[in-house]
């Protein structure tokens, strides 16, 4: 779980990150320069990729049943938000899914990405609380590892921990 966050959900958070400041600097001054606008681009379409890699780690890691079967009892408070994230992965999953392979793999379907893109306000709204939800439950569940951590004497395992 914690591989999913470092690797694939904060590599989303920062392109998400980048992509907004980008954004705002857009609405600000109406253009951006060929660099900005390419970087837009980037952060973009990262920012969806990454997102799409850590749905695909979640489901992959069937993260409910994780945290029923395979983490101590107070892991289980977590499951309501488990559970929503499903529910919200399961509304554009697929589309998300096409694009992400769009990004990190040669291009062999352009249209996935216009796919994806044909109802852009309502993805992008969808991506958005997709990627809060993730940070919350992500949030959540480090603070538990971390209590459980100290209560189990397993300091090494902290971050920042030491031997």
């Amino acid at each position: 779980v914690l591989t999913l966050y470092a690797h694939y959900f904060l590599a989303a958070e920062l392109m998400r990150t980048n992509y907004a400041k980008l954004q705002s600097k857009l609405k600000q001054r109406g253009q951006l320069s060929r660099k900005d606008t390419v970087d837009l681009g980037i952060y973009f379409g990262t920012w969806l990729g990454y997102l799409g890699v850590t749905c695909e780690g979640f489901r992959k890691l069937r993260f409910r049943l994780l945290l029923q079967e395979n983490r101590p009892e107070d892991f289980r408070e977590l499951i309501p938000k488990s559970d929503a994230i499903g529910r919200v992965i399961k509304q554009h999953a697929d589309p998300l899914r096409e694009f992400r392979n769009n990004v990190f793999h040669l291009r062999e379907d352009v249209g996935a990405i216009e796919r994806f893109l044909a109802n852009e306000s309502v993805r992008l709204r969808w991506a958005e609380e997709l990627q809060n939800a993730f940070r919350d439950l992500f949030s959540e569940y480090r603070i538990l590892c971390e209590v459980h951590y100290i209560i189990d004497n397993r300091t090494i395992e902290m971050v920042g921990g030491q031997p």
